[in-house]
């Protein structure tokens, strides 16, 4: 009768690459684990591939220059550019995408109550998110909760 040496199999390299760089043991999940979180939310926030080209759709010009399908694939991209900033940069697990609200504003609100153009609905947006960010970055935005 032989006895063979059992080692338990180490992880890949990306599997300890990835557990080292997101320290996901240290915060008492596993790889599986966080694999299956990802499936489910991604599944949970799929229905704003559809419902936002549905809303912005509303308020395109009729010129065919913008597409729902268009917005439905600008959705996807920044929802996933953003969604994996999140990961690489802050280290959190967080899923982003576009919120519904600001969606009716623009296509309700900006375009069709105010008559601004499509572009100049989002330029007020960016300008929005920029000055969002400009008071995170100072400190404002918290210094206004905490009064």
């Amino acid at each position: 009768m032989s006895t063979q040496n059992r080692t338990i199999p180490s992880r890949s390299a990306v599997a300890q690459a990835l557990d080292s760089f997101f320290q996901i043991t240290a915060r008492g999940s596993s790889i599986g684990r966080e694999i299956r979180g990802g499936f489910v939310t991604f599944f949970a926030m799929a229905y704003i591939l559809v419902v936002n080209p549905a809303i912005l759709g509303n308020a395109v010009p009729d010129d065919g220059s913008i597409t729902t399908q268009g917005i439905a694939a600008g959705t996807a991209l920044v929802a996933g550019a953003v969604t994996i900033l999140m990961g690489a940069v802050a280290n959190y697990p967080l899923a982003l995408a576009a919120g519904l609200g600001l969606n009716a504003v623009v296509a309700f609100t900006l375009v069709l109550g105010s008559g601004l153009s499509y572009g100049e609905a989002m330029g007020v947006i960016a300008w929005e998110g920029l000055l969002i960010l400009l008071l995170v970055l100072t400190g404002f935005r918290e210094a206004v909760f905490r009064a």
